[in-house]
């Protein structure tokens, strides 16, 4: 009887294996304005225990493998079939996307692009082509703006300067909020979604990263960042081995007949 049920749990936990996240970033896309994509890159070298490095060229022939966060700042044109696939991909196997966006006065054609990629992947965040909050601006814990959530933890304050307010709905969530209100409602400044075992990000203010050296240490801009990387998304996990259904099916008939039996015999 013993030996079955553990021919039956061994079954279930093949089926329910889970994967460890890799403190890995990929940086790539192309560059709007004075962004440097050098500020992200360095700021994760610089965190213990994670490393990154800028990718080129276009993202399909970019190697993701051991990637858990790629952070896709704003593109130089629509993305490629083979490009959106490949996110996709990278979704499905429990990686993340950050996309970075721009307000919608200075980065309209590039938000319009990330649209595209976001409606492809399945998410329901839209990126809106006005702009809110001009100048420079904190959020913080006390003005309501900085939502509590696994993803903001340990962020109290957060330095920005003027963003594209986001639209949000179904599964997507809200993880920061503007001052200034957007048809009528808070603006969404900050937005997160899971699809599948991955999730996507959306920032919409690359002042974020322009101004790294002097944010990081005087704000929690940097906790935040590592929190995209890091953080509990609650997304489910992935299967590294997963098993197909028919052989999930006669793994558990095996254990299932094996307990039928030890029954039989316990009966004779």
């Amino acid at each position: 009887m013993k030996i079955q049920l553990k021919v039956l749990t061994l079954a279930l936990a093949m089926a329910t294996s889970v994967s460890a996240h890799a403190g890995v970033v990929t940086v790539w896309g192309e560059t709007l304005g004075g962004f440097s994509q050098t500020s992200i890159n360095d700021f994760y070298n610089g965190l213990a225990g994670h490393s990154s490095s800028i990718a080129t060229g276009t993202l399909d022939t970019v190697s993701l493998a051991g990637v858990n966060l790629l952070w896709a700042t704003q593109p130089g044109n629509a993305y490629t079939v083979a490009e959106l696939n490949t996110m996709s991909n990278f979704l499905a196997g429990g990686g993340r996307i950050a996309f970075m966006g721009e307000h919608g006065t200075f980065g309209a054609a590039q938000n319009t692009w990330i649209n595209g990629a976001l409606s492809f992947l399945g998410s329901t965040i839209t990126i809106n082509n006005v702009i809110v909050d001009s100048g420079f601006r904190s959020a913080s814990v006390g003005d309501g703006q900085i939502l509590s959530h696994a993803l903001t933890t340990g962020v109290n304050t957060y330095q920005y300067a003027a963003f594209a307010p986001l639209t949000i709905s179904g599964t997507a969530e809200a993880l920061m909020l503007g001052e200034e209100n957007f048809n009528g409602a808070s603006s969404v400044m900050m937005a997160y979604q899971n699809i599948g075992p991955g999730s996507v990000f959306l920032i919409t203010d690359q002042n974020v990263w322009d101004n790294a050296p002097d944010w990081l240490g005087s704000f929690d801009n940097g906790r935040m960042f590592e929190n995209l990387l890091s953080g509990n998304t609650g997304a489910p996990p992935v299967n590294p081995n997963p098993v197909s259904e028919p052989a999930s099916f006669a793994l558990l008939g095996i254990g299932l007949m094996g307990l039928a039996a030890a029954r039989r015999r316990k009966s004779a």
